[in-house]
Formats: C-alpha cells, structure tokens, sequence
C-alpha cells in the first residue's frame, strides 16, 4: 500500500489540475463570447464583462450566437457543449462535494446535489487523471476552445465582420504568423 501522505498529497495534486485546467478552459469560453459582440475592435474592453459571466450564462450565450451567426460551427459546439458539460459535473464534484477531507487510500468521496437528491461519487486517482486528460483535449486538442475551434470561430467571426465594414475597419486575422482571414489586406491597386 501506498504511503498515506504520499497518496494524499497525488489526490490533491490531481483535483487541484483539474480545477485549474477547468479554470482555464472558462477562460477560453469568455474569450470566445467577446468575438460575439459586434465592434471586433473593441474585443478586449468585453473582456471584463464576460470573465464576470457564470460558467452557464458563459455557454447559453455562445450556445445562442453559434446558432444565430455561425450555424456552420454548430454540430462542432455541440459535440464540445456536451463533452463540456459532461466535465463541468464533474468539476461540481471537486468544487463542492466534499462534505470533510479524510486522507484518501483508493479513492476520494464527494456528493453534489442533483435533480433535488444528493449524488455521491467515489473516485480513484486514475479516475481523475483520466478527466483531466479529457479537460485539456477540449481546451487545447482537436477542436478544442482554446485551440483550432477558437481558430476556426475567431476566422469566421473576423470575415463576416469584414464584410460589413470598410477597408479602413477591417481585421486580418494571423495565425502563427499566418494570414487566416479571406480579407489579407489592403493591395496596391486599392
């Protein structure tokens, strides 16, 4: 059997990478969300509001303008809302289900309350190294909101932006110093 500190301490390790990367992630939700307000120039003064919003109003708002202005990411949204939500319950477990902190052996016991009953889990440390690995792919993996679907809705953003506004008020968007948006700046000729 493990050392008991040593197990407490890789518990709180595991539960603490999993808060922050949570942490990170809703970062990248408001970060998105100030893309939706109309004067892209503007985007970092929105900043301050959207870090403000809860983590659901965050998500019902970037839900609603997905399928509004970028219907063309929403099958995308929807696959990483769903993995998304499946994740934030889990982060309820760790924020707020443990009801006293024992030094774990196996596994760690948190309760949430849901639907008007109180759920309780118990969890192994490989249980919660495996959620965090789920957390950071859909932060930063394939489609993740930290990563190409930001990409991909900051590019889609930037050119419908583009089209309603003049020369002089348009955005090239760069990625790794790459030129993404359609609109690749002003030529010679104009």
């Amino acid at each position: 059997m493990k050392d008991i500190w040593k197990n407490d301490k890789e518990f709180k390790e595991a539960i603490g990478a999993y808060i922050i990367a949570f942490s990170e992630l809703e970062f990248g939700l408001a970060s998105l969300c100030t893309a939706t307000e109309f004067d892209l120039r503007l985007k970092s003064k929105y900043l301050m509001k959207y870090t403000g919003f809860s983590f659901d109003k965050k998500m019902k708002h970037l839900s609603e303008f997905i399928t509004e202005h970028l219907i063309e990411l929403k099958p995308t949204w929807d696959i990483i809302k769903n993995e998304i939500g499946q994740l934030n319950r889990e982060r309820r477990f760790f924020a707020h289900g443990f009801m006293s902190y024992s030094l774990p052996r196996e596994t760690v016991t948190t309760h949430i309350k849901e639907y008007g009953k109180i759920v309780t889990k118990n969890q192994t440390l490989k249980e919660i190294k495996s959620l965090t690995n789920r957390l950071q792919h859909v932060k930063t993996g394939k489609d993740g909101v930290n990563g190409e679907f930001h990409t991909e809705f900051m590019k889609l953003r930037i050119n419908k932006w583009n089209e309603l506004v003049n020369d002089n008020a348009k955005i090239i968007y760069r990625v790794n110093s790459k030129i993404v948006s359609d609109w690749k700046g002003k030529t010679n000729a104009q």
